[in-house]
């Protein structure tokens, strides 16, 4: 999607009362081809993904700055009046910061570092990160998130994906979740 494009549509959901949750990344996700990075960043000489190395998060950082700056030049945060309340860096890391070792804490610090010092004037999440350093909000993606709770009583309790339902496995069965769980699941995140 073109950023004007972008602008259209941020603009068009303010106008109904809608808000926009900016994935900014770096988008890591099995759905995708490559986990949703763009495949020219394997040939940049010695990086190595998600993780404490200077060519990755060199990229990383020019394609956040990139995106923020893009925003901010469209008005596009609540903070200069648009729709965009919070951004999240990183996504669903502390699902495999272990495999990383010792480099992956160095990581999430700096990832949140580097987003926080973008100064978008709206709050930055990392969606499944329970060591997720202040100020950023860990949140829980999931089929049930009740049990969750912050790992800071400063950060409001949250759940960034509420899974409808699953991937289809060829061969396998179809995946299904009744709509009365989908209810049941969302009342007890509030109770």
């Amino acid at each position: 999607m073109h950023s004007k494009q972008f602008n259209i549509l941020c603009v068009h959901l303010f106008k109904h009362s809608l808000y926009v949750h900016l994935w900014i990344g770096p988008y890591a996700c099995a759905e995708w081809n490559y986990g949703g990075f763009p495949l020219w960043l394997h040939f940049i000489p010695g990086i190595k993904f998600r993780t404490d190395n200077e060519p990755f998060k060199a990229e990383m950082k020019r394609f956040t700055a990139k995106i923020v700056d893009l925003m901010k030049q469209e008005n596009l945060y609540a903070s200069q009046g648009g729709p965009i309340i919070l951004s999240q860096i990183e996504n669903e890391y502390g699902n495999i910061d272990k495999s990383y070792g010792p480099a992956a804490k160095t990581y999430i610090n700096w990832a949140s570092s580097m987003a926080t010092s973008l100064d978008t004037g709206v709050p930055w999440v990392m969606c499944q990160q329970a060591n997720a350093p202040d100020p950023i909000i860990n949140t829980c993606n999931g089929f049930y998130c009740d049990q969750f709770t912050p790992n800071s009583n400063q950060k409001p309790k949250m759940w960034t994906e509420n899974w409808t339902g699953w991937f289809l496995a060829f061969g396998g069965a179809v995946p299904y979740r009744p709509v009365e769980d989908l209810a049941f699941a969302v009342a007890r995140f509030f109770q």
